[in-house]
């Protein structure tokens, strides 16, 4: 089914009144499609879409990630895993009427940590409190401290804190929804844009590597890093985050190796589909780049090597690669994991007499070319 089709058969199916979406590859947009009565420069509320900016923003100004805070550290902020309950104390979600900043701080001495540190919890709170700590660096609102690190320098006119006309309406089946006020509490979700400007967000945001190390798992096929998750879908990992408020829906998804993803935008309370349809827009392309001939002092230690029984399949697609693994070279026959599977441990080579390798010691356990080979 094509894409547009794919749009308009998922807004007749769940009764939405728009959807619009972005495709991008190797940092460009290459597809944008609308269904329903919008534009393609129509604006919506991406809600917790903001957190990436936010985190984004953290890494920016260098903030040290592991410096105690009142309510942990930024790291465990950035992660959900500091323990601080969801929302802001007091009943917004009731009135949907948030207060202004100098309130929402006031009432940070209510907050509860409901879970000891380094346990998931999403938390909205979190994220306001690393808006105040942008603030304090930048002895600027958030607001101003995100337009002047990221949305300015990338080009994101059409992303704002306020909506601007064309801007879509929420809704909840055939009801508006009332409109939500998010007063002081924009860090954690206060974001408007299209769907052409999230997928040039998603361009820059995917190669920040510090953001994307799994920290805490919400399920076994979620994870969070700093600012995004990581979802397993039919088999693939896919980057980004999801975001949901009063009358929206959206998402954005990217798989960092190939360097693709997608955004999509609804203006529906209801849909529950977003995370599907995000998915199977980001498009299906190989990963890897397999024409590239490795260096001499690499090409024996390509292949298969066994350790406790299992085989260890390496290759060099312009650097060292297992099927779980990403490894860095510090020096001749040391090198070292880098993403993935046993991040950080060193693997080094043991090479015979004859130069050939006879021996890989990978976090310390031995590899060899022996089929099966366990201790």
């Amino acid at each position: 089914m094509s894409k547009p089709d794919l749009l308009q058969r998922t807004l007749e199916e769940h009764g939405l009144p728009s959807i619009s979406a972005a495709v991008f590859e190797d940092g460009e947009v290459t597809w944008a499609q609308t269904a329903g009565d919008v534009r393609p420069d129509t604006q919506y509320a991406i809600a917790s879409i903001t957190k990436t900016f936010v985190a984004a923003s953290v890494v920016e100004l260098g903030l040290d990630l592991d410096a105690p805070l009142r309510f942990g550290t930024p790291r465990q902020l950035l992660s959900h895993t500091s323990g601080l309950q969801h929302q802001l104390p007091g009943e917004g979600w009731g009135t949907l009427q948030f207060p202004a900043r100098e309130e929402v701080v006031a009432r940070f001495d209510e907050a509860e940590r409901v879970l000891p540190p380094g346990r998931f919890h999403y938390s909205n709170l979190g994220y306001l409190v690393l808006g105040e700590l942008v603030a304090e660096r930048t002895g600027k609102p958030i607001e101003e401290a995100i337009r002047d690190l990221l949305l300015d320098p990338h080009g994101l006119r059409r992303t704002t804190w306020d909506p601007e006309e064309p801007h879509a309406r929420g809704f909840f089946h055939e009801r508006p929804e009332r409109t939500l006020v998010k007063g002081g509490t924009n860090a954690s979700g206060g974001l408007w844009s299209t769907a052409g400007d999230v997928a040039r967000w998603g361009t820059h945001l995917l190669g920040l590597e510090e953001l994307h190390r799994p920290y805490a798992h919400a399920g076994w096929d979620e994870a969070f890093g700093l600012g995004v998750e990581c979802v397993r879908v039919d088999g693939r990992e896919l980057w980004g985050h999801e975001g949901a408020t009063v009358g929206f829906r959206s998402i954005l998804l990217y798989d960092r190796e190939a360097k693709v993803g997608a955004a999509v935008l609804t203006n529906a309370t209801q849909f529950g589909g977003v995370r599907a349809l995000g998915a199977s827009l980001v498009p299906q392309r190989s990963k890897r780049r397999v024409d590239e001939p490795s260096p001499p002092e690499i090409e024996g230690i390509l292949g298969s090597w066994w350790s406790e029984g299992i085989e260890h399949r390496f290759r060099w697609t312009g650097r060292l690669e297992t099927d779980d693994a990403v490894f860095v070279q510090e020096a001749p026959d040391r090198f070292r994991s880098a993403r993935g599977h046993e991040e950080g441990e060193l693997l080094r080579v043991v090479r015979g007499e004859d130069g050939e390798p006879t021996e890989l010691w990978w976090a310390g356990y031995p590899f060899r070319r022996e089929p099966g080979y366990s201790y």
